[in-house]
């Protein structure tokens, strides 16, 4: 009877332990449950994190992309700020300014298509036609034109002969004068 106590005793203790061990199974596959709950849940988050990284890689590789399309733009614009430089450089060396108040030369002929003006004056303009070239010899040297001629109440040989040379001398000026007008392209 004694050994009978004993083993219902053993078989209690061991009800007993084996309900704590229950309750101590029950709480594990409790923790375990909410453990494959959260597990579940970082797994969908890495996913999800998975998917952004793959997404934040293209965006990655199409940046970069950019970014060598712009470096190759910057290097073309660097190109051609550095030869409008060159360029500028030039035309600051080399122009004819419309303020400037200083004297300026061209080193080349100017077409004008109508006319010069200085002051707002036209000084030379288009070049006139139908023009016939004068012939003879033309007067470059000494000129009086203050030369005044004696005339009597009846002309004199002499006083018609120095007229006469006058009026020459005259023509011949005009032709000089002509001859000028037309090498300076003036008239035809």
């Amino acid at each position: 009877a004694g050994k009978a106590n004993e083993a219902g005793q053993g078989a209690y203790d061991a009800q007993v332990k084996n309900d704590e061990q229950d309750v101590e199974l029950a709480d594990h596959e409790e923790r375990i449950q909410q453990l494959r709950i959260d597990v579940d849940d970082h797994e969908i988050r890495i996913t999800a994190n998975a998917n952004a990284i793959a997404v934040l890689d293209v965006r990655l590789t199409t940046a970069e992309g950019k970014i060598v399309t712009l470096q190759a733009d910057v290097s073309a614009l660097d190109g051609r700020v550095t030869a409008a430089e060159s360029t500028i450089s030039s035309l600051q060396a080399d122009y004819v300014s419309k303020s400037a108040t200083a004297s300026q030369s061209l080193a080349s002929p100017l077409n004008v298509t109508t006319s010069y003006s200085v002051g707002g004056t036209k000084v030379i303009g288009a070049r006139q036609a139908g023009w016939t070239a004068a012939t003879g010899t033309a007067l470059l040297g000494a000129f009086n034109a203050n030369q005044a001629y004696t005339v009597s109440a009846t002309y004199t040989q002499s006083e018609v002969s120095a007229m006469a040379t006058g009026l020459q001398q005259a023509r011949q000026r005009i032709k000089a004068l002509e001859d000028a007008i037309r090498t300076h392209g003036l008239i035809n």
